[in-house]
This record gives C-alpha cells, structure tokens and sequence, in this order.
C-alpha cells in the first residue's frame, strides 16, 4: 500500500461501490461500459468460490482487483483493473490482464503499477506458482515494471486483423482442400497430436510455466481447429487455430504449426478464411513473430497487422518439501548429515600392510 501526503494507493476485490469510480462511466471509450463492470462482478463472486468448489465454472470465470488512488476528502479513483484467470485445469499458471484507466495524481505511473501486479500475484484465491501476462513491446514503462516483478519474455506475436471489405475473389471462389487433409474440431481423438504441436512451437521454459495437459485443450476449445493430414492413413497434426480468449477481447485465435513449414498449410488456411467470411465471423489472428511464411500467406490475403504483444512469463522455485511429496529425496538425505566438529576418517594409504 502506497501513501503520498494523504493520498495512498489501495489494492481491493472489485465490488459494487467501484462502478461509480468508473471514470468512464457508463461510456465505451477507454474505460468500461456498467454493463462489463457488473459481468466482472458476477465472475469475481463466482471465482471466490474456486477455493471451495473446483469446477470448470471456476475455472472459466475472471478475479478482478481494483486499484484505488483514495483520499479522505476526495473520492476514491479506479485507476486500473486487474483480471486473472486460470491458464489450466489444476490452477499452476494463471493469466493476469492489466486494465488502465487513469494515471494516479500524486503517485508515478510505475509505482501504482507495480502494486497492482505484486498484489495480484499475492492473491489468495490465485494462490499460483506461475503467471503470464501479456505487453505491448513499445510500452517501456510496463515492461520495466513487469521484468523487476521477475518476468521473463516468452514468446512475442504479430496481431493479425482481416481486411474490412474481402477481395472480391476470396469472396466468390470456394477453394478446397488438398487430398488426405481437413480441418477438424478438437476432439479427444485428435488433441494430443495438437497439443504436441502446441509444444513444439514454444520454449521448453514456456512449456514449464503454462503446465498445459490435453485436457486443458479440450476445456477451451470451442472454436478451435487442428489440421490434419493422412486421413486415411495415421493422421497427423500439421496446424492449429487454438481459441485463445484473453481478458475482455473479442474473438482471437493463435496460428501455431510445428518446426518445418508444410506446403499444404497455404491452400487449407485459404479454405478457413472463406468459411470465416461467409459466416460473417472473422477473429483477429495472433502469429509468432518469427512465423515469416505464415505473415507472407496473410499479406497475400489482404490481412493487415499494426501492433505485437509480448507474452512474458514467471515461475517460482517450489520448496524441497514440495518436490520430496512427489518422490524426491532431498540432498541431505541423499549425501546425509555433514558434520565438520567430527574428527574426519583415516585416510587410506598405499603402503604395505603389516
């Protein structure tokens, strides 16, 4: 808790009071529409209860923390929001999303900042070993904040947005597929070949950190598509659309694909892009950074990008007790007491005895 000359910066679960300290209240311009706050406050309430009922209705929802700039004869300031949710099933990685509203009066922007992101991880529902939060590259003062909260970078990735009006050449061909291979939605018969995909086109660290089994593929996947080849024969996933809601966005998906590029990925994307456009229904796509071919495929489409984000991630050191439940022994056991103040043992000798 900061403090400045009566003024001090407070850290609080989102409650109803707040939706007055709205700066934009009511409005849909930086801030958030009353309608959004109430939602939010819905699904803090039902997160609340994560601790004592473990559901995929816990699992889905967002916990809000407000930060507060308050005065005793000033009203209270909603200066940001903080949205974290589970990344998986078992809760180890959490997602934190940082919403800004306003630059507090008498603090830096830095120091309520980082606040807000210390008691974030603090939480007690949360309660988590690992967090990914995502930034905008060009935001330097966030990005300091975050890299001395102990974050680390990840992964960053080019936001992709499809043209407003399509060519009129998408919209009338129907383009189709090449032979043995189909998008299919994730299934369990399909989603450990995908999440092997997934993990291959990140860092082994990454993969630490986002502890993601099949099963949480499956508990996000509406919408999700996976791309596979040899359909007669022993199918294999050569691309991915994975359902990747962030916060408040709008519809998203992220574009993953394993190491070698495989022609048959232009013609199929091609194929799902007209299925986006006839239904009217067209997210913004995310793609790795280093992904040029598939940023090539996307220009030819007519798809535009304007800004990255950068995927940051932290993990911390479990204890010895916690690895020795898992059926490892600790290092005192394995090498025993060391006990200097005892006389050491006779050194053994190369002469002949007698």
């Amino acid at each position: 808790m900061g403090q400045s000359a009566g003024f001090r910066l407070r850290i609080e679960p989102l409650k109803a009071g707040h939706i007055a300290s709205n700066p934009h209240n009511g409005e849909c311009n930086d801030g958030l529409p009353d309608t959004t706050l109430q939602t939010l406050l819905v699904q803090n309430w039902v997160s609340g209860l994560g601790g004592l009922i473990r559901s995929p209705l816990t699992t889905r929802t967002n916990r809000v923390l407000s930060l507060l700039e308050t005065a005793s004869t000033h009203q209270d300031r909603l200066l940001a929001l903080a949205l974290l949710r589970p990344g998986n099933r078992r809760s180890t990685c959490w997602h934190l999303d940082l919403l800004q509203f306003q630059s507090p009066e008498r603090f830096s922007h830095a120091q309520a900042l980082r606040l807000l992101i210390q008691e974030s991880m603090k939480d007690p529902v949360a309660q988590s070993p690992s967090w990914l939060v995502r930034c905008d590259p060009l935001d330097r003062v966030t990005l300091d904040v975050l890299r001395e909260s102990g974050f680390q970078p990840l992964l960053q990735r080019r936001i992709w947005t499809a043209p407003q009006k399509q060519p009129l050449a998408l919209e009338e061909q129907t383009p189709g597929l090449p032979d043995e291979v189909r998008w299919s939605a994730v299934s369990r018969s399909n989603v450990k070949p995908l999440l092997s995909l997934e993990q291959s086109s990140i860092s082994p660290q990454h993969r630490q950190i986002i502890d993601r089994h099949w099963s949480d593929l499956l508990d996000r996947r509406q919408g999700s598509l996976v791309l596979m080849a040899g359909v007669d024969q022993e199918p294999v996933a050569i691309a991915g659309l994975l359902n990747r809601p962030w916060g408040l966005d709008a519809s998203r998906f992220e574009f993953v694909r394993g190491p070698a590029w495989d022609a048959r990925i232009s013609s199929a994307f091609t194929d799902i892009v007209h299925r986006w456009v006839v239904r009217g229904r067209t997210p913004e796509l995310l793609v790795n950074e280093d992904d040029h071919r598939m940023q090539n495929q996307l220009e030819s489409l007519g798809w535009t990008s304007e800004k990255s984000e950068l995927l940051l991630g932290r993990s911390l050191w479990r204890r010895v007790s916690q690895r020795e439940q898992g059926g490892l022994r600790s290092l005192e056991t394995m090498l025993g007491h060391l006990q200097p103040q005892h006389p050491p043992l006779p050194t053994p000798t190369l002469a002949p005895r007698r």
